[in-house]
């Protein structure tokens, strides 16, 4: 006690206790990157197999791992177009390709440069002739406009369209950056690498690393350009990735502190007009680990470590000037905080260094203060229920967001370049010798869509011999067996709505019973068509899975998918699910938003309520009314309370289906209501309308 008369190191190790408990360890540092990795490429994938060529990319909170549950971080990701040539210089052009000439004008500037528009069939500048008003020109020279990103999510959007600097969105949970990779480092960049340096970080090994990765040109102007327009700006995300990583667990704290920090001073000490950011706190971060010692980064002296960066924040606002980390020449202040909120800044975080513990005391975010101040409190959600949590929501987003982007695939099958690609794409898949140079995540993501990718070509290979009357081979059970990894029931029942349709009643009733002795109370409906619901939340959905590592294939035996038929699978679907693929009314079609233009294209419907209308209509082909009648009361037992309707995902699809088991039972003023019902919820873009006017006639 008497080494540390003000008890640091006691509140160090409580601080670094308490975040610990609020999901800011290894563990879920390390899940968070491995999970955004797998999404990166997973996403990267779904985007070849629908022809687009870019590779994506997550940065920020999220991939890095320096977020916690208070923090609401949002999703960033960049898209980087590999389909044009980024020339540094003339020799790199390439003849046939969209080319575009890094330029560096005398009033360009630092971090931007204009991309100027190269012929494709010659070496030459593209020349302003004036027959294009709309396009960026300087002294005759045509230049690509930043805006082009933004003009489209304007078009497509509509007033969901958000726009914050370079990104675009229609969600708070999303920010997307549309950029170009540079094919080689530029010379901001490069100087970095020969600039003289103190201390141990970054270590050579982490220079090396830095020096394979690209730079991206961002379509970001500067705030005081007359040419705003048509500059892109450098951003060595990748670079800064590799110094993230490399944060040891007591930095990574120290780092999330420090936004938790930044976040109080916003709120509470500056205008609306001048904020600190998060690439603050991390630049500030990379210049103190830089100047201080790797011994002095211990748990114990947490509240040390976070003195030495409120310390540089210090002498970067005493100098009005803060340095980006690896373009030295930009200042970040700059644009983010006016010089008079510089000066009263300083006078805050002047006051911080005497005692960081009672700004410390004041955080509400996760709890921070409330937790420091009374560790033991009965309110706080203990450790393990947080890190279930947040590895729980991590799956579970992982899952749908996979399912999501394969529904973008499977609406395109119809077209016959796009089956040729999924085919071409497969054949790739199962070669041994085109995989063993990808990456793990690459791998990873490979088996994770390949279910996906069987499941849809079974069921379209089946649909068509269907329609022809053609035998089917066994080669085609292969397929289904294989997309069977999929989730618990989607895929299985996908294959029992095939035999149904091809008459083998007694094959498609073993499935469905097989189907429902793995449908246990454990399973969880999952929807990858975007919708949202009311109820239990999201994160809590998987409860029986720990705080341990989780693997994807322990996962997907928890979950059933929603189960989904393109317009090439119509043949393997009961008649009525025909309607749910022309649901629209009119102009309805129009007020489609989000990714309802691709689902809605489809046959949609929650697997426990087609696993039960299936056995209804199985069962009662088969004769076996007893249990046909049991199917349908359990069916009908999907609506009868409030709990069981929030949990659905396709609420409209499922009461389209019971009303169709009505009017099989011959009580047609039973099915109108429940048509009725149906549209109650989901009044337009429901099938439900078509259901009425046809038993309307009828009657």
């Amino acid at each position: 006690m008497d080494r540390d008369p003000d008890h640091k190191a006691w509140m160090s190790l409580r601080l670094s206790r308490v975040l610990d408990d609020i999901g800011a360890n290894r563990r879920v540092v390390m899940k968070r990157r491995d999970t955004f990795l797998l999404r990166e490429a997973i996403e990267t994938l779904t985007d070849k197999l629908d022809g687009l060529n870019s590779t994506m990319f997550h940065f920020g909170s999220q991939s890095e791992g320096s977020t916690t549950p208070g923090m609401n971080s949002d999703i960033d990701m960049l898209i980087c177009s590999v389909g044009i040539n980024m020339m540094s210089e003339w020799a790199d052009w390439e003849a046939g390709r969209n080319n575009l000439l890094m330029v560096k004008e005398e009033s360009t500037p630092t971090q931007h440069y204009w991309l100027q528009c190269i012929r494709q069939d010659f070496p030459e500048p593209v020349r302003y002739n004036g027959q294009e008003g709309t396009v960026p020109y300087v002294d005759g020279r045509v230049f690509f406009s930043n805006k082009i990103w933004q003009d489209e999510g304007k078009r497509r959007l509509g007033k969901r369209f958000v726009s914050s600097g370079p990104s675009i969105s229609s969600t708070v949970e999303w920010d997307f950056v549309f950029a170009y990779k540079c094919k080689f480092l530029p010379s901001e960049v490069e100087r970095w690498f020969d600039r003289s340096r103190r201390g141990h970080w970054p270590t050579p090994k982490m220079l090396q690393d830095a020096r394979d990765c690209s730079c991206f040109l961002l379509p970001d102007g500067h705030f005081e350009s007359m040419n705003k327009k048509i500059e892109w700006r450098i951003s060595p995300s990748q670079i800064e990735r590799i110094l993230m990583f490399s944060l040891t667990n007591v930095q990574l704290k120290c780092y999330v502190v420090m936004k938790m920090i930044k976040q109080y001073i916003n709120e509470q000490c500056l205008s609306d007009f001048s904020k600190l950011t998060s690439f603050h706190c991390k630049t500030v971060m990379f210049f103190t680990i830089q100047r201080v010692s790797p011994a002095e980064w211990r748990e114990d002296r947490l509240l040390q470590c976070l003195s030495y960066c409120i310390q540089t924040l210090q002498m970067f606002l005493l100098k009005g000037n803060c340095p980006h980390y690896i373009i030295s020449e930009v200042n970040l202040f700059e644009g983010k905080i006016t010089r008079r909120e510089q000066n009263s800044l300083k006078e805050i975080v002047g006051e911080f260094m005497n005692c960081i513990l009672p700004i410390l005391f004041k955080i509400r975010m996760d709890s921070l203060g409330m937790r420091m101040q009374n560790p033991q409190s009965s309110i706080m959600e203990r450790r393990f229920t947080v890190i279930r949590r947040i590895n729980n929501g991590l799956a579970v987003e992982l899952i749908k967001h996979t399912s999501l982007l394969f529904l973008r695939i499977a609406n395109k099958v119809s077209i016959p370049v796009h089956i040729q690609r999924v085919f071409a794409a497969l054949y790739v898949m199962e070669d041994d010798d085109n995989t063993h140079a990808l990456s793990r995540y690459e791998r990873l993501a490979m088996c994770i869509l390949k279910p996906h990718i069987y499941s849809l070509l079974a069921s379209i290979i089946s649909s068509y011999y269907i329609e022809h009357d053609i035998s089917y081979r066994q080669e085609l059970f292969t397929l289904y067996e294989r997309s069977f990894d999929t989730d618990v029931a989607s895929s299985r029942l996908k294959l029992a709505s095939m035999l149904y349709c091809r008459g083998e009643l007694q094959k498609a009733a073993d499935v469905l019973n097989d189907v429902e002795r793995r449908y246990d109370d454990n399973v969880k409906a999952l929807c990858g068509c975007g919708t949202k619901y009311e109820g239990e939340e999201m994160s809590e959905l998987l409860s029986e899975i720990t705080m341990t590592d989780w693997n994807y294939d322990s996962i997907i035996r928890k979950v059933a998918l929603c189960v989904r038929f393109t317009r090439s699978e119509a043949f393997c679907v009961p008649p009525i699910l025909l309607y749910e693929m022309n649901r629209a009314m009119h102009d309805e079609v129009q007020q489609r938003t989000g990714s309802d233009e691709f689902w809605m294209d489809m046959a949609v419907v929650d697997s426990r309520q087609y696993l039960l209308y299936m056995q209804y209509l199985t069962y009662g082909d088969l004769g076996l009314r007893l249990r046909q009648l049991n199917a349908f009361q359990n069916l009908m037992d999907c609506l009868r309370s409030e709990e069981n309707i929030r949990k659905m995902h396709h609420f409209e699809t499922a009461a389209n289906l019971i009303g169709h088991c009505w009017e099989m039972e011959g009580n047609l003023e039973k099915a109108l209501s429940l048509y009725m019902s149906s549209i109650s919820i989901v009044p337009r873009n429901n099938a439900a309308n078509c259901h009425i006017r046809r038993l309307i006639n009828n009657m």
